[in-house]
């Protein structure tokens, strides 16, 4: 699953408050720069660069990786 960091202009408080409603959106994002793809965000947490900063780290389900639906009666 590609891993993505997020940076936004929240403080830690609103970044906090905005990381739970990224799960389960579709997101699109570039790959190696050259193709724009779309994955459902399974994951997302706060985390700390270096420096202290707050960001949101996602997880997200690749194009091809979404599990088998089954379709019951």
């Amino acid at each position: 699953m590609p891993t993505r960091d997020l940076r936004f202009a929240f403080d830690e408080k609103g970044i906090k408050a905005f990381a739970p409603s990224l799960v389960g959106q579709v997101m699109s994002y570039w790959e190696d720069g050259t193709r724009l793809l779309r994955g459902r965000v399974t994951a997302a947490e706060v985390m700390r660069d270096r420096y202290g900063n707050p960001y949101i780290q996602v997880e997200i389900e690749a194009p091809g990786e979404a599990p088998a639906v089954e379709q019951g009666a």
